[in-house]
């Protein structure tokens, strides 16, 4: 979705159904945009707008929406549909199988289950429209943010023909991004840990910042949001957020383990971890790849970065037999140690390619990009 836009739901309403049953509890949690469509006129709002889900209000699954569902599906089948009605029976529910629904709602429906049921749905229509690329980092230390905000910015030199690339730093106990990058967020998530409803297109806009290479950064010093009791809710919703706002984002991922690690690495396109060439940082990058293969499958876009190699390949104390080895069929990759350059970049708060643009770290960098799986494509 491009910024600024709303979400666009297509909604059908059953006969003699009140569409309020629906719309005000929508309307009171979403910032949503909602077009109604009788039967007859699906095949022609389908045809000529984009909507994010289909929304049907019915009484049960009766001829006429089977017939709906199959047209939506017909037309498009990878359009998130999510239903509201009363109970269902056991051959209705097998329906919703059949023509792929991704939730159904049971009335009467509350505010926050349909608000839930919408951002579940969303989540899958996101995947399939935007890339998200994980920058993970093994071991603390390892420079995962440098790869991170160069990463973004090589994004947006791929993009520049329409640019929507965001960082967003999930390591709430520095936001070591925006210090990275001297563009440090004064917003206080405290302020809407209590109703993380509260997050919509409109928030994400007022906290986002925007670097002036052209990619948008979400970075909160916020230690005490890892323990909060909304922290799980707020983090997914604030993700959901700034994907739908951004057609590329990278996640800046921390070493330590979160409450909702697991939900974003699961939903994420692919996955790069960064690591150093020493035994300890090995093994725990063997965790990770096993951690990651086990949620994700074995066909899963899974790469590892090696940063901060010195002169010598190997160092004489791991040999690179050794390392194929250990890491199988994973892709590897190593990037040079340049602590003059990088050492600078941080102290000015600036971009190792903005300090000289042939460095050693970023032209590597920049030829592992397309390796890495990052490259602008088309989803379907």
């Amino acid at each position: 979705m491009q910024e600024g836009s709303k979400v666009k739901i297509l909604m059908f309403n059953g006969d003699g159904l009140d569409p309020g049953d629906v719309l005000v509890p929508l309307k009171s949690r979403s910032s949503s945009k909602v077009e109604m469509a009788r039967s007859e006129a699906l095949p022609k709002a389908l045809s000529h707008s984009n909507f994010d889900l289909f929304l049907m209000h019915a009484e049960s699954l009766a001829e006429e929406e089977i017939q709906v569902l199959t047209t939506v599906r017909a037309m498009k089948p990878d359009l998130p549909v999510l239903i509201v009605s009363t109970e269902l029976s056991a051959d209705q529910t097998r329906l919703l199988l059949k023509h792929n629904v991704q939730d159904w709602l049971a009335k009467p429906v509350s505010a926050e289950s349909l608000d839930s049921a919408i951002l579940g749905a969303f989540r899958v229509k996101r995947i399939q429209d935007n890339s998200v690329h994980a920058v993970l980092s093994v071991v603390g230390g390892a420079g995962a943010t440098t790869v991170a905000v160069s990463l973004a910015d090589l994004l947006v030199s791929e993009n520049k023909k329409s640019s929507n690339i965001a960082l967003f730093d999930l390591d709430f106990s520095t936001g070591n991004c925006s210090y990275t990058l001297d563009m440090v967020n004064e917003f206080n998530l405290g302020s809407v840990i209590d109703a993380p409803q509260r997050v919509d297109d409109e928030f994400i806009r007022l906290v986002q910042q925007k670097h002036r290479r052209g990619f948008y950064l979400y970075s909160f010093k916020r230690p005490g949001l890892n323990t909060e009791i909304n922290s799980y809710e707020l983090v997914l919703r604030m993700l959901d957020a700034v994907l739908l706002e951004h057609t590329h984002t990278i996640l800046d991922i921390p070493y330590y383990d979160t409450e909702w690690r697991d939900d974003v690495l699961s939903a994420v396109n692919t996955c790069t971890l960064v690591t150093e060439l020493n035994l300890p940082a090995l093994k725990h990058t063997l965790d990770m790849i096993k951690y990651v293969r086990e949620l994700r499958g074995e066909t899963f876009p899974l790469s590892v970065i090696i940063n901060k190699k010195s002169g010598q390949l190997f160092g004489g104390r791991i040999s690179k037999k050794r390392l194929q080895s250990l890491l199988g069929e994973v892709p590897y990759y190593f990037l040079p140690e340049e602590n003059d350059i990088l050492g600078e970049a941080l102290d000015r708060g600036i971009l190792p390619v903005e300090i000289r643009a042939r460095n050693g770290f970023s032209r590597k960098l920049s030829k592992i990009f397309s390796q890495l799986q990052m490259a602008p494509k088309v989803m379907s």
